[in-house]
């Protein structure tokens, strides 16, 4: 099958930010580090509805995770900040063991 899919093994870099939208739909972000030795790679991930709350108290910065989406450009923000023009919307985020 075709079509926009990633899936990345890496380690959540930072403090994930959880937050409720004024609709209430919770969303949580991170940036996952997934380089090589080596190489610094780090990508931003989106998850939203019950997902991200239930997964929320899991992840902490170092933690080694899972996380499978569809990659999506950001528009408007290449001028602002080009090293973050992609962010990996997901589809779901497993905490792995370290």
């Amino acid at each position: 099958m075709a079509g926009n899919r990633i899936e990345l093994d890496g380690r959540v870099a930072g403090i994930p930010e959880y937050r409720v939208s004024p609709a209430g739909t919770p969303y949580l972000r991170m940036l996952v580090e997934c380089g090589g030795r080596g190489e610094e790679f780090k990508l931003p991930v989106l998850l939203v509805g019950d997902a991200a709350t239930a997964i929320k108290a899991l992840l902490e910065p170092g933690r080694p995770v899972k996380v499978a989406g569809r990659l999506r450009m950001l528009k408007g923000l290449m001028q602002a900040n080009p090293e973050a023009i992609f962010e990996v919307v997901a589809e779901r985020v497993e905490a792995a063991d370290s």
